[in-house]
């Protein structure tokens, strides 16, 4: 059976400037203020829980701001919807204070029947009420509103990769995607390497010294003889780099995948990474990442786009895994032993919300990612069904899946409760 990879890559890969709940929250709010116009008197938003999670403690790109409220009211003032998650990318200092000054009420509230991306943002002003709608993606609009006039409403605006309209995903196996990664004519990937381009990029940003700065504290201990210059230490330095520019809301893009930067950079810097060190060929380098893409894709379509399990380590990280083992030389029997390793590794890390804090948890995705290769590389493999492992690498995704969805969904109830009260 022939599977449409290449439009599946293309779908799913997007460049997104700042965490992406942060852009779709002020993206929502920008389409509704652009219905109506007018001075601002009042902004609510309505979403998922996920989404609420997610950009709790987020940075907002090119400013020293964080959250939903301040996410909505840029949107609102500045943001330009067209531009889709790079909606604020033209927000410049006075857009801040005009959102700092506004003595209008911005409401959040949290729909908890909704499990799926979910925002309604209702914009009222001088000249009225304007309503956008946003589900099941981060950019998918779906409804636009004037008052009681619809101005827009009808099929999704993007495509519905996650829900089979492109790839049969009961059907697809890991040595499908293999077979693609080591066939496919070149030409047909340049979003991967668009991919690699831009999040390198952003490394380098990040690299100057932000967040975490994660990267300079390995490199202090480095010099003083108590880690190595291995490839795992320079896999750290250039994903971590990059997790830190973003989460610190620097105003460069990165290429998110499923809808998440920080998936787009964990499924693609330690790869590269790891092609550098080992000097293998920029076509090498790209089919490797081009299978993380796909193995990232393929464990997210079972846990969720938002959930209550770390999906970055997961999913880009078992994404990642794939992608070393392809350059190390092995197979699907390979990768899917990698893929049970971050399984048997990682299942359980929590997701709670964007915030600087993610650098840490990429880090610890980088590491494992290496370990699991290198154990399937040496020819071990976790037993099959050994606690969540399953009796196939297709299985143990399935499996994930189940647990994102039936064992920890409580507890995305628990994170949004200890937020709200937390503080």
């Amino acid at each position: 059976m022939k599977f449409d990879f290449t439009s599946l890559l293309k779908s799913e890969i997007k460049p997104a400037l700042g965490v992406t709940e942060v852009g779709a929250i002020a993206l929502a709010a920008a389409r509704a203020y652009d219905a109506v116009g007018g001075t601002l008197l009042h902004i609510q938003m309505v979403m998922n829980g996920g989404m609420y999670k997610n950009a709790f403690s987020c940075a907002i790109p090119g400013t020293e701001e964080l959250g939903c409220e301040m996410a909505a009211a840029l949107g609102a003032l500045g943001g330009d919807w067209k531009l889709g998650l790079e909606v604020l990318k033209n927000i410049n200092a006075d857009h801040v204070a005009q959102a700092k000054a506004l003595s209008i009420p911005i409401e959040i509230e949290v729909d908890e029947t909704k499990d799926s991306i979910y925002i309604f943002a209702e914009v009222t002003t001088t000249k009225g009420v304007g309503l956008c709608r946003i589900e099941d993606f981060h950019a998918n609009i779906v409804y636009v509103a004037k008052d009681d006039e619809v101005l827009f409403e009808g099929e999704k605006t993007e495509v519905t990769a996650a829900k089979g309209d492109i790839i049969d995903f009961e059907a697809v196996t890991v040595a499908d995607m293999v077979d693609y990664a080591k066939n496919v004519p070149m030409e047909e990937l340049d979003c991967i390497k668009g991919m690699i381009e831009m999040n390198c990029q952003l490394s380098a940003e990040g690299e100057k010294g932000v967040g975490l700065g994660i990267w300079k504290t390995l490199s202090a201990f480095q010099n003083k003889g108590a880690l190595g210059n291995d490839m795992i230490y320079a896999a750290q330095k250039l994903t971590c780099s990059a997790m830190d520019a973003r989460l610190a809301g620097l105003p460069f893009a990165a290429m998110s995948i499923v809808g998440s930067g920080s998936h787009g950079i964990l499924c693609s810097m330690p790869v590269v990474s790891y092609g550098r060190y080992m000097e293998k060929s920029e076509e090498e380098i790209i089919r490797a990442v081009a299978l993380s893409g796909l193995i990232t894709i393929y464990s997210k379509h079972y846990t969720g786009r938002l959930s209550a399990l770390c999906g970055c380590v997961l999913g880009g990280g078992s994404g990642a895994a794939s992608g070393i083992v392809y350059l190390m030389g092995g197979g699907a029997k390979e990768v899917s032993a990698a893929m049970d390793h971050m399984a048997a590794n990682l299942t359980g890390m929590i997701c709670d919300g964007g915030s600087t804090g993610c650098a840490l948890k990429a880090s610890a995705g980088v590491y494992s990612a290496y370990l699991s290769a290198m154990l399937a590389m040496e020819g071990v493999e976790i037993p099959h069904n050994f606690g969540v492992i399953g009796s196939s690498a297709e299985q143990t995704e399935k499996n994930l899946g189940r647990i994102s969805d039936e064992g920890m969904a409580p507890m995305d109830t628990t994170i949004i409760d200890v937020m709200k009260k937390g503080r």
